[in-house]
């Protein structure tokens, strides 16, 4: 995955993460869900090899990011790590 595209796809993750209970605390599972669909939403199909491949290299990427507060605090502190995503 270049980074033109983690770009994109992390845009769309963090913009998911607030649009959807901001408030709620975030959860392995529920980052888990936001990057599955915006791989899917990118992607077009999912029933591509290559899908598996991308959600496992976006949640990779992520992992820096500490896994604690609301969705919307994950989503600011995504953006903040990732200069380049700016939405």
């Amino acid at each position: 995955m270049d980074t033109a595209t983690l770009d994109i796809v992390l845009g769309a993750t963090a913009d998911r993460l607030t649009a959807m209970n901001p408030d709620t605390t975030i959860s392995a599972g529920a980052l888990h869900s936001e990057v599955q669909l915006s791989i899917w939403d990118w992607h077009g199909i999912y029933n591509d090899a290559a899908v598996g491949r991308h959600i496992t290299a976006v949640l990779t990427a992520l992992a820096d990011i500490p896994l604690t507060g609301t969705r919307g605090t994950y989503a600011l502190r995504l953006r903040e790590q990732y200069g380049a995503v700016t939405r």
